[in-house]
């Protein structure tokens, strides 16, 4: 039936249908979902103390 002859056939499209399925449920429920301002600040620090030592590494001080 469907031109499925094999089990590990019917087990490929299942996957790909639950995969896609999982996907598509996963986008709906975390799509207006905001960021963590805490993690936001993370971020920009990790990014501040980057720039830093490299503008410290380009003027010989280490």
């Amino acid at each position: 039936m469907f031109g499925l002859g094999d089990f590990q056939i019917v087990a490929a499209l299942a996957g790909c249908v639950g995969i896609t399925l999982f996907g598509v449920v996963y986008g709906t429920v975390n799509w207006n979902r905001g960021s963590d301002p805490r993690k936001e600040e993370a971020q920009m620090r990790c990014r501040r103390r980057s720039r830093a030592r490299r503008r410290m590494k380009a003027e010989g001080r280490q």
